[in-house]
This record gives C-alpha cells, structure tokens and sequence, in this order.
C-alpha cells in the first residue's frame, strides 16, 4: 500500500490537480449520471461513465444543517432531452424517494487534453428525491429542477417508533404479536368471556 494517493502524489509533484463534480440520479427507469460543467463523457476509478455535455448546470443548497434546520438542496439541469421532462411529469413514480448522491473526481490533464483519473470518486453529500418540475426551453430541450432532501430531514422520527405490525415486522421478522391491532380500534371486546 503506497503512502501517499495518486492525488497526494500528483500535488507532490507539482501537477495541477482538478476536481470533478459529479451528480448521480437513481431514476426508476434507469440511473442518470452527470458531471458538473463536464466537456466531454469522463470515466471514473470504478469505471462508471458520467455525462459531462453541460446538462447539470447547478447545484443550490449543499449545506451542512446548523441548529434545528434541515437545508433542501436543489438540482437545475438546463438542456436536457425529453426523457428526463417525462420524468418530471410523473414525478412520484420514478423519482420521489429515490437516491441522489454528489461525488467528486480529481484528476489532472495529460499532454493533449486527456483526462487521467486519480484514486476513485468520493461521495460528498447523499439524500433523497422529493419535488421534480420542468420548463420548455424550447426545440425538444428542457430546463428541469429536482428538489432533494438531506439525510437530516427526518431526524425527530423516532425508528420504528409506532405500534403497529409493519413497525414490529422491521425490528422483529416473522413476529406476529401486532398483527391485529388495526384492526382494534372501535371493536368492543366482551371481558370476561
């Protein structure tokens, strides 16, 4: 094992080193991969393709919660295709509560332009997909935004902190103790038998 990455070793030397933004998507229909103000696809550590012609523009919101607060962030992608404007139209189905991770990329830039990557992409920030909306830029492109919300959202949700079979079945699989308490309320129960 080598003491120093491949990015320590770059700076050592004196490269310049770069850092790539990356936004992945788990679509239901299929994961969107893109890379922050890429010019071209870009082929990470662990071998995945990311999509750098331009469609992530912006990411808002990559906060670090302080206090009681639990920041949203957003995604604005500008020119995309109508794949992902169909997906913004029936949001609920294929993106809400799914995955959406930020990750980051250092590489430096070989004679000629070539990108070499250094060490694998680092996960920076991970949450969940709520609210997708689109805008018709117009000639087949689209402006879509996705709202996403951190791992802090729903933290005074105590786990597993209801009683009811479906809470119970998590903590205890196959337990049968609360399987019938939905159906409880406003049954009248005749004691002594």
């Amino acid at each position: 094992m080598p003491f120093l990455t491949a990015t320590q070793a770059a700076v050592a030397a004196g490269r310049t080193v770069r850092l790539a933004v990356l936004a992945y998507f788990d679509f239901a229909d299929g994961p969107g991969r893109y890379w922050l103000y890429g010019a071209g696809p870009l082929v990470t550590g662990d071998g995945q393709t990311w999509d750098g012609t331009g469609t992530l523009a912006q990411i808002d919101g990559l906060d670090v919660p302080v206090g009681t607060t639990a920041p949203k962030a957003t995604f604005t992608m500008s020119g995309v295709s109508a794949r992902i404007a169909a997906l913004a139209r029936s949001q609920s189905a294929n993106v809400r509560g799914r995955d959406v991770r930020v990750l980051v990329q250092f590489y430096v830039e070989a004679t000629g332009g070539a990108i070499v990557r250094l060490d694998d992409p680092i996960e920076v920030w991970s949450g969940e997909m709520d609210v997708m909306s689109y805008d018709a830029l117009g000639n087949g492109q689209f402006s879509v935004s996705v709202s996403a919300e951190g791992p802090w959202t729903a933290r005074n949700k105590p786990p597993f902190g209801f009683l009811t079979d479906t809470d119970q079945q998590a903590r205890f699989p196959g337990d049968r103790g609360l399987e019938l308490v939905a159906s409880l309320p406003g049954k009248a129960i005749n004691w002594p038998v």
